[in-house]
C-alpha cells in the first residue's frame, strides 16, 4: 500500500503542471531558486521597467528613505498618530524630495475641504472682505459654533466681528479642525474609534467651515486660484474635485444685501477662470468635477439632485464629469438604498459618450459585512455599498478598505481595471487604519489592482501638504520610484478627463517627469560620501562553475559610494563588471576559468579604489542541480562536468526502478 501511494506520488509529479522551483539541497541551487524568486518580486514591483537614469534616482530615493527610517525609527510617524507628526514629517529631506517629485492627479480631494485654515484665513485678512467677517462665538451659537461668515449689516446675534476681537487665526484653527481638536482634548480618543472621531467632527462643523465664505464670490475665486497654486508647488498638475451642487454663489449689492449667482453662470465663470489659469500656467493640466451627495439624503431628495445634474452635465459635459455620495458610510444610507435613482443616473451615463462616471465611496469601514447599520436600517451591511458601485460599474472605488477581508474579489476588480483611491492620512486620522504599516493599500498594488492615493480633506483635518499621503505611503510600504511612477501614471489614466485632454495630460506629466529625473539624477551622482566605508558581509554562493558565468551576490553596507560609478568585481585577477542592484547588494558575474578550478579572493574597484572583502569563491568542476525547468540555463557540453539535472526525469527513473522492483 505505501509502495503504490509512492508510485501516486511519483506519477503526480511527473504529470503535474506545478511549476517547482529547483531544489535547495546545495548552495548553489539555492541561491538560484532564492534570485529567480527575487527576479520575479521585482518584476511585480516594476522596477525593471526604469530606465538607466530612473534606476539610479531610485537608488538615491532609496538612501534618503534608509536614512528617514534610521531617524524615525523610534518614533516611526506612519505607525503614531498623525495629528503629533505632520510638521516633523514636512521638515524632513526625504518629504522634500517627494514634494519635487511630479505626481500626477490627484483623484480624491472634496474641494472646499483642501486649503488649510491659517492660508485661507491669512488670505481674507489681506484683503477687503475682512472687515466683513464675523465668527459665531457667543452663547447663542450652540449649532454653528466658531462658524465663519460674511455680514454687512443684519448681523445675528452670537456673532462677533473678527478684526474687533481677540480671535487669533491661530485660535481658530484649533477649534476647527480635526487635528486642532483631537490635540486639544483632554481625555484622547482611542486610535481606531472611527465612531468618536467622524462624531467630533460634526460636533464641531469640521467638514462645513468653509461653507458660507467660500459662497461669497470674490472669496471663491481667490479659494480656487490658492488650492491650484498650491497644488502646483507640490507637483500636482491635475485635481478632480469631489462637491456639492452649484448654484449657491453670492455677491453683495450696494445695501447689503445678497445676491444670489445661478448654476450656469458660476460654471461660466469657471470656465472662464480655468482657461487664464491654464494658459498663465501652462504645466497644470486641468482640473474637473465631480458631484455629489449626501448618504443621509432621502430617496427624494437623491432623486432631485440626479435629475438636475443630469440636467446641468449635458450641459458642462467636460466639465462634470461623475457623481458620488458622500459622508461617514456606516450611519449613511447604502447604495442599495438609493438604487432606484442611481439607476437612473447609470442609465444616464451609457448615453454621454463617456462623458460621465458614476465614482462611488464604497467600502470606508472596518465592520465585516454581517454588521449592520444600526440607525438607518437600510437591511444591508456597508461592506454590500462594494457590490453594488460595481453593479453600477463604477469607474473607481474610494478607499475600499474592506476589501481587505475579500482577496477573492481581487481578480474581478483588477480584470475590470476599476482604480481604488487610497487615502492614508485621512484612514489612520478617521481611525480606519491605526499602523499604516498595515493599510490594505499596499496588498491592493502589488496584487496589479491600479491604486491612486488621494488627500481627501487635508484642510479640515488640519494639513496642506498633498504630499503627506505620498510620505506616508512610501514610508509605511517601502515603496521605491516605479511604484511612484505607476501611481502618477495611474491617477492620469484612471481620471475622468476626456480622452483629448488625457493625452494632452500624459505628455505635460511626462515633460514634468523628465525633468524631475534629470535634477535628481544630477543631485544623486553629485553626493559625497567622506565618512561612509563599505563593508561586504557575505556573499552567495561562495562556489560554482568554472566554465559557466553566474551570478554571485555581494551583501554588505556602505555600498551608496557605488551610485553613478563603474563597478569592477575582482575574482583574483580576473574582471567582471558588477550590477548595482540596491544599497544592500551587488551582482557580479563569474569569469570563465578554462579548467583553472581554484579558490580565488573577491574584492570590488570603484573609482580605482579596491574594497577587499576578506572572502573567497570557489570554482568547481561538477555541479548538480536538480532543475523543474523553470530557469533559464545553458546546458552544458558533453565533456562538461556541470550537470542539471531534470526533476521529471529523476520521476521517471524512479518509478521505472520501482515498476521493476513490483
Amino acid at each position: 500500500m505505501n509502495l503504490l501511494f509512492i508510485i501516486g506520488i511519483l506519477f503526480s509529479l511527473f504529470f503535474s503542471n506545478i511549476i517547482l522551483l529547483p531544489l535547495p539541497f546545495n548552495q548553489y541551487a539555492y541561491m538560484l531558486a532564492r534570485e529567480q524568486i527575487k527576479q520575479h518580486d521585482r518584476a511585480v514591483q516594476a522596477q525593471n521597467n526604469l530606465n538607466s537614469k530612473e534606476k539610479i534616482v531610485n537608488l538615491y530615493l532609496e538612501l534618503l528613505q534608509v536614512k528617514e527610517y534610521v531617524n524615525t525609527k523610534t518614533y516611526f510617524y506612519p505607525s503614531r498618530p498623525i495629528e503629533t507628526a505632520i510638521e516633523n514629517i514636512t521638515k524632513s529631506s526625504f518629504y522634500q524630495f517627494l514634494q519635487l517629485l511630479p505626481k500626477g492627479g490627484n483623484l480624491h480631494i472634496h474641494e472646499f475641504q483642501i486649503l488649510d485654515r491659517k492660508l485661507f484665513l491669512e488670505s481674507i485678512k489681506n484683503s477687503p472682505e475682512y472687515d466683513l467677517l464675523y465668527i459665531c462665538d457667543q452663547n447663542d451659537c450652540i449649532k454653528n459654533k466658531y462658524y465663519l461668515s460674511y455680514y454687512k449689516n443684519n448681523v445675528p446675534n452670537g456673532w462677533t466681528k473678527v478684526k474687533d476681537s481677540n480671535w487669533t487665526i491661530s485660535d481658530i484653527i484649533k477649534k476647527t479642525t480635526l487635528i486642532g481638536i483631537l490635540n486639544d482634548l483632554k481625555t484622547p480618543i482611542y486610535s481606531t474609534d472611527t465612531e468618536a472621531r467622524w462624531n467630533l467632527a460634526d460636533q464641531y462643523g469640521v467638514f462645513n467651515f468653509y461653507g458660507d465664505l467660500i459662497r461669497h464670490n470674490v472669496t471663491r475665486f481667490n479659494y480656487m486660484k490658492l488650492v491650484l497654486d498650491h497644488a502646483l508647488e507640490e507637483n500636482i498638475q491635475l485635481l478632480e474635485f469631489r462637491r456639492g451642487f452649484f448654484g449657491n454663489l453670492f455677491y453683495f449689492d450696494e445695501n447689503g444685501l445678497r445676491i444670489s449667482i445661478n448654476a450656469t453662470e458660476e460654471l461660466d465663470l469657471l470656465l472662464k477662470f480655468k482657461k487664464d489659469y491654464i494658459s498663465k500656467n501652462p504645466k497644470f493640466i486641468d482640473f474637473i468635477f465631480l458631484i455629489y451627495s449626501s448618504r443621509q439624503s432621502s430617496k427624494e431628495q437623491i432623486k432631485i439632485h440626479i435629475n438636475n445634474l443630469i440636467n446641468l452635465q449635458h450641459l458642462y459635459p467636460d466639465f462634470i464629469r461623475g457623481y458620488d455620495m458622500v459622508g461617514e458610510e456606516d450611519k449613511g444610507h447604502t447604495i442599495l438604498f438609493h438604487s432606484d435613482s442611481l439607476i437612473n443616473a447609470f442609465n444616464y451615463s451609457k448615453t454621454t459618450n463617456g462623458s460621465f462616471d458614476l465614482v462611488f465611496h464604497a467600502g470606508e469601514t472596518n465592520w465585516p459585512e454581517n454588521h449592520l447599520p444600526s440607525n438607518y436600517g437600510d437591511g444591508v451591511s456597508t461592506f454590500e455599498n462594494i457590490y453594488d458601485a460595481l453593479v453600477l460599474r463604477t469607474r473607481r472605488i474610494g478607499h475600499g478598505l474592506s476589501l481587505a477581508k475579500r482577496p477573492d474579489m481581487y481578480e474581478y476588480i483588477r480584470q475590470r481595471q476599476i482604480a481604488i483611491e487610497v487615502c492614508p492620512a485621512s484612514n489612520q486620522l478617521l481611525g480606519y487604519v491605526a499602523d499604516l504599516r498595515n493599510h490594505p493599500g499596499i496588498v491592493y498594488h502589488r496584487s496589479g489592482i491600479p491604486i491612486v492615493l488621494g488627500g481627501d480633506d487635508p484642510g479640515s483635518f488640519g494639513y496642506n501638504q498633498l504630499t503627506i499621503d505620498f510620505y506616508l505611503a512610501t514610508m509605511a510600504w517601502g515603496l521605491n520610484l516605479a511604484d511612484l511612477k505607476q501611481f502618477a501614471w495611474n491617477s492620469i489614466q484612471y481620471s475622468s478627463l476626456p480622452d483629448n485632454r488625457k493625452k494632452e495630460g500624459f505628455q505635460k506629466w511626462e515633460n514634468q517627469w523628465n525633468l524631475f529625473i534629470d535634477s535628481s539624477y544630477i543631485l544623486a551622482c553629485n553626493q559625497t560620501f567622506s565618512n561612509v566605508i563599505m563593508n561586504i558581509s557575505d556573499i552567495l554562493p561562495t562556489y560554482g562553475p568554472y566554465n559557466q558565468s553566474i551570478n554571485i551576490t555581494l551583501f554588505g553596507s556602505g555600498f551608496e559610494i557605488a551610485i553613478c560609478k563603474n563597478i569592477i568585481c575582482k575574482f583574483g585577477e580576473k574582471e567582471t563588471n558588477g550590477i548595482f542592484i540596491d544599497l544592500n547588494e551587488i551582482i557580479c558575474p563569474t569569469p570563465l576559468t578554462n579548467n583553472d578550478i581554484s579558490i580565488v579572493p573577491i574584492s570590488i574597484v570603484i573609482n580605482n579604489e579596491i574594497f577587499e572583502s576578506g572572502l573567497n569563491y570557489k570554482f568547481v568542476s561538477s555541479l548538480i542541480i536538480i532543475d523543474d525547468e523553470t530557469l533559464t540555463t545553458t546546458t552544458p557540453s558533453k565533456s562538461d562536468k556541470f550537470v542539471i539535472v531534470n526533476q521529471k526525469l529523476i520521476a521517471g527513473l524512479l518509478i521505472l526502478l520501482l515498476t521493476f522492483i513490483l
